[in-house]
């Protein structure tokens, strides 16, 4: 069985966790009530393949907390990862400006490489503001608009889209590293 970590970044108050219990089909809610992450929660999960394949994918979502006061701990976060879920509120300001921190951290120090991330645009129910725009450093990267009340199998969908898309990357990069090793 293949194994997928994947961190979900992103600012404070974006809804990761919110994501997280709902890709994980975890239980763990609050009540409406806000509780930010301390460091980082790891929610791990068995998943299938797509069009509920046989093959079966274990899957560790890395939710890492946005305050910045956790900023020694991104290194150890994203060891080992396979790829990253950037989170923002487009309705929040400022937003967009401190997902490009996570972006020049996880992007620009070359731990992964675009087509190993994704970008959630998540809005909250029964909101309609002013929607910020990413910056050019996310022109590569799939960005998709997630709201589970009004389309949760959407945002379910777009996810083990993503998953098997790491899948196929991980398997190429390992294929790479044994013709590399044979090639010495």
């Amino acid at each position: 069985m293949s194994k997928a970590k994947v961190i979900v970044v992103g600012p404070c108050e974006a809804g990761k966790t919110v994501l997280c219990n709902f890709l994980a089909d975890a239980t763990e809610f609050s009540g409406g009530e806000y509780h930010p992450t301390q460091g980082v929660r790891i929610v791990e999960f068995e998943t299938n393949g797509p069009d509920n394949s046989r093959s079966a994918l274990d899957v560790e979502l890395w939710d890492c907390s946005g305050h910045r006061r956790f900023e020694s701990c991104w290194p150890a976060m994203i060891r080992d990862a396979s790829g990253a879920i950037f989170v923002y509120n487009p309705d929040v300001p400022n937003h967009d400006k401190e997902l490009d921190t996570w972006y020049n951290f996880i992007i620009g120090n070359q731990h992964l490489k675009d087509n190993q991330c994704y970008v959630y645009a998540h809005h909250r129910p029964n909101t309609a503001g002013q929607s910020t725009e990413l910056s050019n450093s996310f022109s590569k990267i799939p960005l998709v608009h997630t709201n589970l009340e009004e389309d949760a199998d959407a945002v379910r969908s777009e996810f083990t889209r993503f998953l098997w898309t790491l899948v196929r990357a991980m398997s190429s990069n390992r294929e790479q590293e044994e013709l590399n090793i044979m090639n010495q």
